[in-house]
């Protein structure tokens, strides 16, 4: 007689044969294999380099596999290019972009040349960030940079030449370079502050003291202050020239200017809100916008003859 099979509809239930615990420590080290991998792939040219060449393996590296790697190295050897420098001589005449640098004369605590414009538009300096490094060269061939001058505040018409001059604080120039600092090339500042973020630079040059006031090492206020003594053979006209200058400035607003004297000073001092100040109501080059960085008024500044502190 035949069995009967009965069927019947439950749900299967899984049986777990085996149990495998994966420890930490295994993971870690999987990852660290990884990631040796990777490093080992990347620079297998340069692995396979030292080891040929430190046990005269004679491999053969295909010139290909390193070319890609020597790329960037000859990218930073390009940016790294030496500064183009040369000798103070009375002949001396060199061309940076369109303009061209001759006649140096350096007497009297001054150096001056001429600049010649050999586009056919016109140049405004004013507009650009060029720079003339001074340098004192040793017995051993050393440079030092004894300070920059900026070239600015000067439009040269095309095909035309101009003659500049500025004081120098030394006559021992043996080299001169001219180029182009842009904002992002100047080095970092930071400015001493308190615990709002408060802080202040002083710049002073001659009879004039700039105090620049910094948020997060970004200006919002100046204050120009020149004390004259009375005895400078030129106080009259210094009197003449900065009361007209500061009644044109208080016509602006954010501005306040006056000039006082008292028995031994004369006294013209500027201040100025430049929070409430219009941008570009007047031209001083040493007046700088809302928010401008430390380091570019610092850089400037010392660039034209200020110390900074």
């Amino acid at each position: 007689m035949a069995k009967k099979v009965v069927i019947v509809d439950e749900e299967l239930t899984p049986t777990v044969l085996a149990t495998k615990k994966v420890k930490r420590g295994s993971m870690i080290w999987l990852i660290i294999i990884f990631a040796a991998f990777i490093v080992a792939a990347i620079y297998l040219p340069e692995i396979t380099a030292y080891v040929n060449e430190r046990f005269n393996l004679g491999i053969e590296i295909p010139e290909e596999i390193t070319s890609n790697n020597n790329d960037n190295q000859e990218d930073d050897e390009e940016e790294a290019e030496e500064l183009q420098k040369y000798q103070l001589t009375n002949e001396l005449s060199f061309t940076v972009d369109d303009l061209t640098l001759s006649n140096f004369i350096v007497a009297n605590n001054k150096i001056s040349f001429n600049i010649k414009n050999n586009s056919t538009e016109n140049i405004d300096l004013s507009q650009k960030n060029y720079y003339l490094n001074l340098y004192n060269t040793d017995t051993e061939g050393n440079d030092t940079l004894l300070f920059r001058i900026k070239v600015s505040d000067n439009i040269i018409s095309a095909n035309n030449k101009i003659n500049l001059s500025y004081d120098v604080t030394t006559m021992e120039i043996s080299e001169v370079a001219f180029l182009e600092i842009t904002q992002e090339e100047i080095p970092a500042y930071v400015v001493s502050t308190d615990d709002s973020g408060n802080g202040v630079m002083r710049c002073l040059k001659g009879y004039e003291t700039v105090t620049y006031s910094f948020n997060d090492n970004q200006v919002n206020t100046i204050l120009d202050n020149y004390t004259i003594p009375l005895t400078d053979a030129n106080i009259n006209v210094y009197q003449s020239t900065y009361q007209v200058l500061a009644s044109t400035y208080n016509n602006i607003s954010g501005i306040t200017s006056n000039v006082s004297t008292d028995e031994t000073n004369l006294y013209f001092i500027t201040n100025i809100n430049l929070r409430t100040i219009i941008e570009n109501t007047f031209n001083n080059e040493i007046y700088y916008p809302l928010n401008t960085d430390a380091k570019i008024i610092k850089f400037e500044l010392e660039a034209q003859g200020f110390t900074c502190e």
